[in-house]
């Protein structure tokens, strides 16, 4: 009996032991699939938020999944999310220089998400094709603009803000900015050339038209020169009051002084009107000497002449820009009108 009853116990014990190593077995699986769930919940939420091009939203996630589980999956997805999501932030603020090499490097992730690298590629050919037309047909027509009104020559500048306005693409969004600028600096010139008494706030050594808005610029040195004057005008009229009765008394001396002065200021306003005009005839020859039947040629456009040349054995290294646009108007003037139709002969003739 008492060999029975040891029996029992040992069977017993077996048993328990038994059901705590499978709790213990069933307890770690479920943690195990505990965390596989939530890696997979977060990587699937920032998958979503990335279609969605919410990559701040994305990046997050992402790295709430590396947290769970670190991956390299994980990892390269979090890094291109951050990438998409600064590349973003600067094609909003128009630093689109800034945002190439951002999505350059989304675009080149290794182990990135297949739906952020291809958004990456394609996003980048546009802000690519954004940057190369502002530098190459906006910003010689903004600089034309900007050394006109310079020069006095608002009719120009008009002429060339009136250009870029005109541009197919002008209207997209990301031109946004360089639209404001160009019909600031256009309504201003305008405004010369009417005679108004306008705020001349144009930085016209500031040849980039996606630069600062001077808009903002103008509104801000428009409210620091108003609390200037202002403190300036009171102080002005206190030193007025206290001075009326010497001016009074003196009034006959200042009256001689005055034609005298007179005299002096005709003099000087005749001789200044004729340096205008020389001055504007400088700045009208040189701005037509770039431009063809009233439109003037890109930048673009040259390096599209040279390239044409070069293909049918033509050097233009040495050739200035000026060269080119020259030779553009003596092969028009052979009835050559388009870059393709440039021949040999053309070039013969020019020479």
């Amino acid at each position: 009996m008492m060999k029975r009853s040891k029996i029992g116990v040992a069977i017993t014990a077996f048993f328990i032991t038994f059901l705590a190593v499978g709790c213990s077995n069933t307890s770690s699986n479920n943690s195990s699939n505990s965390g596989f769930d939530k890696y997979t919940t977060y990587m699937n939420q920032g998958k979503d938020a990335a279609s969605s091009q919410k990559y701040e939203t994305a990046e997050e996630k992402f790295e709430d999944a590396h947290d769970v589980k670190a991956t390299s999956e994980s990892k390269a997805y979090a890094d291109q999310a951050g990438d998409m999501k600064d590349a973003q932030e600067e094609v909003r603020e128009y630093e689109f220089k800034d945002a190439l090499g951002e999505l350059d490097k989304a675009a080149n992730k290794t182990n990135g998400y297949s739906v952020m690298t291809k958004q990456a590629s394609k996003l980048y050919k546009t802000i690519d094709n954004v940057q190369d037309h502002i530098t190459n047909d906006i910003n010689p027509l903004y600089k034309q603009a900007k050394l006109s009104y310079r020069d006095g020559d608002y009719q120009a500048a008009v002429k060339s803000c009136d250009q870029i306005l005109d541009l197919p693409y002008i209207n997209s969004k990301y031109y946004k900015k360089v639209k404001k600028n160009v019909k600031h600096l256009r309504k201003v010139a305008n405004a010369k050339l009417n005679g108004e008494n306008v705020n001349d706030d144009i930085d016209t050594d500031n040849l980039d038209a996606n630069d600062d808005d001077e808009v903002t610029t103008s509104n801000k040195q428009t409210s620091n020169s108003s609390n200037s004057s202002n403190t300036d005008n009171n102080t002005s009229s206190n030193s007025n009051n206290s001075s009326s009765n010497s001016n009074s008394s003196n009034s006959q001396d200042n009256s001689a002084a005055s034609q005298k002065s007179s005299a002096t200021s005709s003099s000087n306003n005749t001789a200044a009107n004729n340096n205008n005009s020389n001055t504007n005839s400088s700045s009208t020859s040189s701005s037509d000497s770039m431009m063809i039947d009233g439109q003037t040629v890109t930048g673009r456009v040259i390096s599209q002449t040279r390239n044409q040349l070069s293909s049918i054995g033509v050097d233009t290294s040495s050739w200035s820009d000026q060269k080119v646009v020259d030779f553009m108007r003596s092969a028009a003037n052979s009835g050559h009108t388009t870059i393709d139709s440039y021949t040999k002969q053309d070039v013969e003739n020019f020479k």
